[in-house]
């Protein structure tokens, strides 16, 4: 099976991502999965530097979460499970930028025949992420409102429909005006462009209300001053994501006088506190509302894994409108 596999930790992806063949080992637990699509997420960019929660044990299997069809399956799992389609739960150690993987068969839900490919392999990570940060912090109630800056992130895209069915209010936040009419498009309540004076147009859009949560994915502490004052007595910040490589912080007098809580949310630590009855409802659900239209991810481009080079230039350009996946089983025309 053809796989893409990292050779040494770094930033040059060019030259440590490299294409091999190996044949699989279906251990007793494990299932072997023919892979129909895989993201790139930032993730993986991360883990092959070598800064994400995840050290990489060079060689290493590259992708972190996808969806595909169970080949084969080892002693030790139920036979019922070989045909069926299933999304792939991260751990980045069994890599999903192949042909074939094989993974834990603990690692995988199954879904629905019937839905989209290129948008069941985006739910592992950042659909689930949006889900968890919407339900797991914060007891919200139709009419509340939310802070979510990074929003034109593909946990954005994810995040502000659910919030909407919901009957939760969003204030979005982003970076340039055309992520701004993208994320407006989305159904975001208030929209906004960051700036010097963001506080401000934020109080105002607000009317006198204020934010029961606010979502942190920039981890510029510039940015996150300028909001923290927004959120309720006794809030919280969740941090997701650090798009700036930096750490937030929030002001003194809103972390003492104020007894606002910075807390943080990471997909591998969810997974794994996650009783698996949840998790299968909880993807369950998800797929299902693929299907109805309610949620996805905007896709940019595809690529077969041969075009590895290009595929990785694709995912770490700057302004992208979308996600870049791979899509193994596709025959190159």
């Amino acid at each position: 099976m053809s796989h893409l596999t990292l050779t040494e930790v770094g930033q040059d992806l060019d030259r440590i991502v490299t294409l091999n063949n190996s044949a699989p080992i279906v251990g007793d637990d494990d299932a072997l999965v023919s892979i129909e699509a895989a993201p790139v997420n930032s993730a993986d960019i991360l883990f092959a530097a070598g800064w994400f929660a995840v050290y990489p044990n060079v060689p290493s299997e590259m992708g972190a979460e996808g969806v595909g069809r169970v080949v084969r399956v080892g002693a030790g799992v139920d036979e019922a499970l070989v045909g069926r389609r299933v999304v792939i739960l991260p751990d980045f150690m069994h890599g999903t930028w192949a042909q074939e993987t094989v993974v834990p068969a603990s690692r995988l839900i199954p879904v629905p025949e019937d839905v989209d490919a290129l948008q069941l392999a985006t739910l592992p990570v950042e659909a689930a992420t949006a889900y968890a940060l919407l339900h797991d912090y914060v007891a919200l109630s139709r009419g509340d409102w939310i802070g979510l800056n990074l929003a034109n992130s593909t946990v954005g895209h994810y995040l502000i429909p659910l919030a909407k069915r919901a009957g939760i209010k969003t204030l979005a936040v982003v970076r340039r005006e055309a992520a701004a009419e993208q994320v407006r498009q989305l159904g975001a309540d208030v929209v906004l462009v960051d700036g010097d004076d963001l506080g401000d147009r934020a109080a105002a859009a607000l009317g006198g209300a204020s934010l029961r949560l606010l979502l942190e994915g920039t981890g510029d502490p510039a940015e996150v001053a300028k909001l923290v004052g927004l959120v309720e007595e006794k809030g919280t910040v969740v941090a997701f994501a650090s798009a700036s490589g930096q750490s937030p912080v929030i002001p003194l007098a809103d972390l003492i006088y104020r007894g606002l809580s910075l807390r943080s949310f990471l997909i591998l630590h969810w997974i794994r506190d996650t009783p698996r009855d949840r998790l299968e409802a909880i993807y369950g659900e998800l797929a299902e509302l693929v299907a109805q239209g309610v949620i996805g991810a905007e896709v940019e481009a595809t690529y077969p894994l041969a075009e590895y080079q290009v595929a990785l230039a694709h995912a770490q350009r700057t302004a992208r409108s979308g996600k870049v996946l791979f899509t193994p089983s596709v025959p190159v025309s």
